[in-house]
């Protein structure tokens, strides 16, 4: 047995709200968490999440057009079929599963239909079921293992993401990734019964892979898919290593070049611990309604109502307020925004979402994507004005409206579809699985999903696995 002994070096004092060891907080969780302390509440949220990213991943694996390329880079990397026994949604068991954890995480991904989680700015689900699903499949895991494995992926990456805050953009880094390694690394460990110190060092060496920037802005490269993909993959590595006994770094959540100064220009560990086990955090994750970065729905929202009940008045200009926040994401006057060319540029611009709700509605889906390069679009495009506003937080924002007749009107949307304050029923989150998931599976394997998924904490995770 290696010697697993962690020391603080002398010279790294507590300073600037560090210095209570929270990896150490994280790691006993991640071992004593019980099913038992996940109200019903949570076990239904969590299965809304199951269904939602089920639905997301699968629908991209046939759909998206990075999916093809990603599976041919796989199978290569396999040596041909057969070399696992790894589920991956609609591409059959024979991957190993580390790169079936890779598939899964960058189909969800792929679409940016996925789970969101305000506080941490990140999309936690991308990650943390891919891992659990992929042990869970190793493990020939119960449902109960798997919910409550998902539910602690999902937990550690909302408060590491919370701790990253918006300083994690502003150094460049993806809090989906960054945090997301964490959280997929927790699951497996979870789910393989890991002593605290073994844990200990699988978030220590998965450290070592906490990446993925924003650079894919630029073009609109496919990286930002790949980022949930290489996290999950590195969180099998970084648990495999550990499980054989391999010394990770100490403190890898608070230490000096921990993930918290590394990744964020104002990572603070304050409060990160606090309520671990009674209060999941994670439970405030949000559904998407609309295929585009979240940073954009308020305005969609907005801009989609008024021109429901205005559409017959000419539009002169739009100024859409957002938060300091989200402005330089989705909002910064610079040429892939204003003037989309790919769907990722789409996708993070205010410019592009703003003239598609005004002149197609909220409805569009991903259809909405079939108007790049649309002149009518495009020319609506530069009718936008975006602009920051310190009294708009967070996901808010707020649209001011000027038509050709001289009159003009504000409206705003706080909380947009698919937050705790204003959530999806039951009912919108079978309708959205139905959807993205009518292409690649028959009306009655949709249903079983469906069935089977609310059944999950009664059945095998196979059961479910059979079904994908």
């Amino acid at each position: 047995m290696a010697d697993t002994t962690r020391t603080k070096p002398q010279d790294e004092a507590p300073t600037n709200g560090y210095g209570a060891n929270v990896t150490a907080d994280l790691c006993r969780f991640i071992v004593d968490a019980k099913y038992e302390m996940l109200a019903p509440r949570h076990i239904e949220k969590l299965k809304d999440l199951i269904v939602d990213h089920i639905g997301i991943a699968a629908g991209a694996a046939s759909g998206a057009d990075s999916s093809a390329p990603f599976l041919e880079a796989v199978q290569a990397l396999h040596g041909g079929e057969g070399t696992g026994h790894s589920t991956v949604y609609t591409k059959g068991r024979t991957f190993l599963p580390q790169w079936a954890g890779f598939l899964n995480a960058a189909y969800s991904h792929s679409f940016d239909f996925d789970d969101t989680h305000a506080a941490s700015i990140l999309h936690p689900g991308a990650t943390a079921i891919p891992a659990a699903l992929a042990q869970a499949e190793l493990s020939n895991s119960d449902g109960k293992s798997f919910l409550l494995a998902v539910a602690v992926g999902y937990e550690i990456t909302t408060r590491l993401g919370r701790g990253l805050n918006y300083g994690g953009y502003a150094r460049g880094f993806h809090n989906t990734a960054t945090a997301g390694v964490f959280g997929a690394t927790a699951a497996i460990c979870q789910l393989r019964g890991f002593s605290a110190p073994q844990v200990a060092d699988a978030l220590g060496l998965a450290l070592s892979r906490a990446g993925g920037t924003m650079q894919f802005l630029a073009n609109g490269a496919w990286n930002k898919r790949l980022h949930p993909g290489f996290a999950v993959h590195d969180a099998f590595v970084a648990a495999a290593l550990a499980g054989a006994g391999v010394v990770g770094a100490a403190e890898p959540v608070e230490g000096r070049y921990g993930l918290l100064r590394a990744c964020s220009a104002t990572g603070s560990a304050a409060g990160m611990a606090e309520g671990l086990g009674t209060e999941w955090v994670f439970a405030k994750t949000a559904l998407k309604p609309f295929p585009a970065c979240r940073m954009t729905h308020a305005a969609i929202e907005v801009v989609a109502e008024v021109a429901a009940r205005e559409k017959k008045k000419e539009i002169e200009s739009f100024v859409v307020e957002l938060s300091p926040g989200c402005f330089p994401i989705v909002a910064a006057a610079i040429p892939n925004k204003l003037r989309p060319r790919t769907v990722v540029d789409a996708q993070f611009s205010i410019y592009y979402q703003v003239a598609v709700a005004w002149l197609h509605g909220a409805g569009a889906g991903w259809a909405m994507y079939e108007k790049l390069g649309d002149a009518a679009v495009l020319g609506l495009c530069r009718k936008v004005t975006a602009v920051v506003a310190d009294d708009v937080r967070d996901l808010e924002a707020r649209v001011t409206f000027r038509f050709a007749d001289g009159t003009a009107l504000t409206e705003g949307v706080v909380y947009p579809l698919g937050e705790d304050e204003n959530p999806f029923t039951r009912e919108q989150v079978h309708a959205k699985f139905l959807g993205v998931t009518a292409a690649c599976y028959s009306e009655d394997r949709q249903r079983e999903i469906l069935d089977t998924v609310e059944r999950i904490d009664t059945v095998g995770v196979e059961e479910l696995l059979q079904l994908l």
